[in-house]
């Protein structure tokens, strides 16, 4: 091989070859992209804290009523458990749909069960809520899905004032449940629609301590 070949090389040295200048603007997109996933990641942390804060807070008396399907009072029916889960929904929200069958496993795997009172509360959107109105809706919502279970509703919104007050920042959304023990204090909070099986895993864990 002769020596042409390599004083023919080109000289990696030289600076035609160095590497291109980054541009201003795309060390501004890194710095920015850094930035957001620095906030990001400190609303989860935020986020956890809040949800965590609200564990053991003691919730006031519940002002529910009968609405269908039921004639106990809800105060009687838990009561008489060591734990409630409380279940705000509304017929007219989608998430509620998607998530109410979880609710309506619960309700019928501990019909005969006194450690666990599963309470399901239908919310409208009218202020004040006219019970006729507010029946009819539900009974629309829940056919095909547990038409035969106890409903109770929130007439003057006085426990979702309650449970909002407590959720503080985070805010009260439909569908919200609450799990508390004996004491009404909260084990467990729930804003928004959960994952298939979580609310059962969640009063599972609960009853077995």
């Amino acid at each position: 091989m002769s020596n042409d070949t390599f004083t023919n090389a080109p000289d990696i040295s030289d600076p035609a070859y160095a590497d291109p200048p980054r541009s201003a603007s795309a060390y501004r997109y890194l710095l920015l992209a850094a930035l957001f996933m620095l906030v990001g990641l400190m609303v989860l942390v935020y986020i956890g804290r809040e949800r965590g804060s609200h564990i053991g807070k003691q919730l006031g008396e519940l002002e529910l009523e009968p609405l269908l399907n039921v004639e106990q009072p809800a105060k009687e029916r838990m009561s008489k458990s060591s734990f409630k889960l409380v279940h705000f929904w509304g017929p007219w929200c989608n998430p509620c749909m998607v998530e109410y069958p979880e609710i309506i496993k619960l309700q019928r795997k501990y019909a005969d069960d006194n450690r666990l009172a599963v309470i399901s509360v239908s919310c409208g959107l009218k202020m004040p809520q006219v019970r006729d109105d507010l029946e009819f809706d539900t009974k629309l919502f829940v056919q095909g899905l547990g038409g035969d279970l106890p409903i109770y509703y929130d007439p003057n919104m006085y426990s979702r004032v309650q449970v909002s007050t407590l959720i503080g920042q985070q805010g009260f959304a439909y569908p919200t449940t609450v799990l508390l023990d004996s004491e009404m204090k909260i084990v467990k909070l729930w804003v928004g629609a959960t994952q298939a099986g979580e609310l059962d895993q969640a009063v599972t864990k609960a009853l077995s301590k």
